[in-house]
């Protein structure tokens, strides 16, 4: 017997380890590094100014170096905020107008130099509120980028403890069977799925076994699993048949279930001392038997009813077969045959049958590897989109 998806368990705790107490620090020995970061970015913008004045003092009038202000003006607004920028831009402006009277050619009239200095301010006001409304509006998208990045690993530590829990609710074994073996294999697509399987000991030494799908994926699914398992375990204490067990899942679903929500399944009763076979569906993918001397996979008539949940009234039947020694078992939700490959084609059933077209005689284990290297190949590397659940039952030879 062989479990390919162990459900976790948590590792015990270990001792726990005083930390050692930090060493005081004295607060005047450790520097105020705003301060000195604040003082830094002065003296930054102050050598921009210098420079911008130099280069425009040595040009001259003849070469307009008024531009070479703006990187000033900007460091100013982007560094160290609005007010600074705009301090900035009136002693740029001034700076300019220094230099070109170092350049000894000063203007004709008092209202051109007005004009000119009017216009130099402005300029440089406006790229000083440019700058910082730009900087105002970057600072406020990294904090809704760090808001956003702080609100998804929330979202993804509870959907991991969702997953956790989930994986609690499956069986922790497999029910031993003598002459019977298995292999299971679940996976999900995200943190939390909706595929469960669960098994259940009934009267006469008979085995319940139950796969079912809830509608969607993450924990809305994994709610309803959580349903479905609850109910299951309610019902079968009085229901002796697999129609009568999904019809009574169904009449609670129907009652308790949101409109749109639902769980397809396949409810099997296995008597292993004559290994008849009773199994009834809900809208569920039917079993497929490999026989072990008859060739082809088996898919067995899809006897049941419809979906659970959205018909509380609906009936089911059932049908039977029989597994003989060297037979397996194969139950699935459609995540199997609803593979996708990167173009979004599906692997489909006929490409399930051709993988297990050569499977008669092998144990379950090597049964349910083919199957999963069936689909690795067919993904190619894409994520899988659904969940994936195989129970694989073999009764030896």
């Amino acid at each position: 017997m062989t479990v390919a998806s162990a459900r976790p368990r948590a590792d015990p705790p270990g001792p726990e380890q005083a930390a050692p107490s930090p060493r005081p620090r004295a607060p005047f020995l450790e520097p105020d590094s705003r301060r000195i970061g604040a003082l830094l970015r002065w003296i930054v913008a102050a050598a921009l100014l210098l420079a911008a004045f130099a280069a425009d003092h040595l040009t001259g009038s003849e070469v307009s170096s008024s531009l070479y202000y703006v990187i000033a003006i900007a460091y100013a607004a982007w560094f160290l905020g609005r007010a600074a920028g705009l301090g900035m831009a009136v002693l740029c402006a001034l700076a300019w107008l220094e230099a070109y009277t170092l350049a000894g050619r000063p203007f004709s009239h008092l209202a051109i130099l007005l004009w000119n200095l009017f216009a130099e301010v402005s300029i440089y006001a406006a790229i000083a509120l440019a700058s910082s409304f730009l900087r105002d509006h970057v600072t406020r998208v990294r904090a809704l980028a760090d808001h956003l990045a702080d609100a998804n690993r929330l979202l993804d530590r509870e959907a991991l403890a969702v997953g956790r829990l989930q994986r609690e609710l499956l069986p922790c074994s497999l029910p031993r069977i003598p002459g019977y073996e298995w292999s299971v294999h679940y996976e999900t697509c995200t943190r939390a799925g909706g595929d469960y399987y669960d098994f259940t000991v009934l009267p006469g030494g008979r085995i319940g076994i139950l796969i079912a799908d809830a509608s969607g994926h993450g924990a809305a699914a994994a709610v309803l699993m959580a349903m479905t398992r609850t109910l299951l375990h309610t019902v079968t204490e009085s229901s002796p048949t697999p129609e009568h067990v999904l019809g009574r899942l169904n009449r609670e679903m129907g009652r308790l279930l949101p409109s749109g929500w639902f769980v397809t399944a396949c409810f099997a009763i296995l008597d292993p001392s004559s290994g008849s076979l009773e199994y009834s569906l809900a809208g569920h993918a039917a079993p497929v038997v490999i026989r072990a001397h008859t060739g082809p996979p088996e898919c067995l008539p899809a006897a049941g009813g419809p979906l659970l949940g959205p018909f509380p009234g609906a009936r089911y039947d059932s049908a039977r077969t029989r597994l003989e020694p060297g037979d397996a078992l194969i139950l699935y939700t459609d995540g199997l045959t609803e593979a996708e490959d990167a173009g979004g084609r599906l692997l489909g059933e006929d490409a399930v049958r051709t993988a297990l077209g050569s499977a008669p005689g092998l144990e379950p284990d090597a049964i349910r590897a083919r199957v999963l290297d069936c689909v690795g190949r067919h993904r190619a590397g894409v994520a899988a989109s659904d969940d994936l659940t195989l129970l694989i039952l073999g009764r030896k030879a």
